[in-house]
């Protein structure tokens, strides 16, 4: 007698289609712990650069102005300098507390002196951003990559970086900033009370 044996090879449709629903959930649910830890990430890792270099710019005894940056840059990296005042306080940052060495070796401030930036260039490349047309003078930026903003307030007389936050847009709930005054990292609505 021959007897043939119908063996079963692969998977029905039904049970494909009940293992990718299973794959789908866990994804939908993985991605429901994982995106907000990395929204807090950002974050919290944005606080930490504005806690560090708000630190470093008080600690200056005469605060940093763009004119002074204008011109403390010297004519070789003056066509470098962003005409908006805002993205040219974010190059400012880096030129006095982390250049490269081309970019010491070209400023009129630095002439002179043996290379020795108070932060690494390194240290800050995740928040270094180079603009097309100012390679020797990067963009301090936050987290979510947009430019800080310095500016000292002459009247209170206090060095205040912001970060535009997750949104990228200023004057939001969501506006990180240092508070010389305080020497502490708020949301900036906080900051404006």
């Amino acid at each position: 007698m021959n007897t043939t044996r119908n063996s079963r090879r692969g998977f029905t449709l039904i049970e494909l289609m009940i293992v990718i629903g299973i794959i789908a959930v866990l994804v939908a649910v993985l991605a429901m712990a994982v995106l907000p830890w990395l929204s807090k990430s950002s974050e919290n890792s944005t606080k930490a650069l504005l806690s560090s270099v708000g630190g470093l710019v008080t600690a200056e005894r005469n605060p940093f102005t763009l004119e002074r940056f204008r011109k403390d840059v010297g004519p070789s990296l003056s066509s470098q300098v962003d005409s908006d005042p805002k993205k040219a306080s974010a190059q400012m940052l880096i030129f006095y507390y982390a250049p490269s060495q081309d970019t010491w070796k070209k400023s009129v401030y630095f002439k002179g002196q043996n290379y020795d930036p108070k932060v690494q260039p390194k240290d800050w490349v995740e928040s270094t951003k180079v603009g097309g047309n100012a390679p020797d003078l990067p963009y301090l930026t936050d987290f979510w990559n947009n430019e800080l903003y310095y500016y000292y307030d002459k009247a209170a007389k206090i060095v205040v970086i912001r970060s535009w936050g997750p949104d990228g847009q200023p004057d939001t709930d969501d506006d990180l900033a240092f508070d010389g005054g305080s020497n502490r990292v708020v949301y900036w609505n906080e900051l404006k009370k």
